[in-house]
């Protein structure tokens, strides 16, 4: 049967749990971005501001990488 007939391994069900968790916090990390973008837009000269915002761009791309790479399913086939 293929993966879709069958149910969840415990093995399955602790992955998603974890990956569940790193999403989390890459949303909060993203939150955090976000509102430092916006600091920084207000409250920083506009050289001190432009390097903020591209360690904060480099936080977010990461962020998202490492969302993308643990939700895509690159275990081999099970026969």
């Amino acid at each position: 049967m293929g993966a879709m007939g069958r149910e969840m391994s415990r093995r399955d069900t602790i992955r998603t749990r974890v990956r569940i968790a790193i999403t989390s916090f890459v949303a909060v990390l993203l939150i955090i971005v976000t509102l430092g973008w916006l600091w920084t837009a207000r409250h920083q000269a506009p050289p001190l501001s432009r390097a903020s915002h591209v360690v904060l761009t480099v936080a977010a791309l990461a962020g998202v990488f490492a969302v993308v790479k643990i939700w895509r399913d690159d275990a081999p086939a099970r026969r």
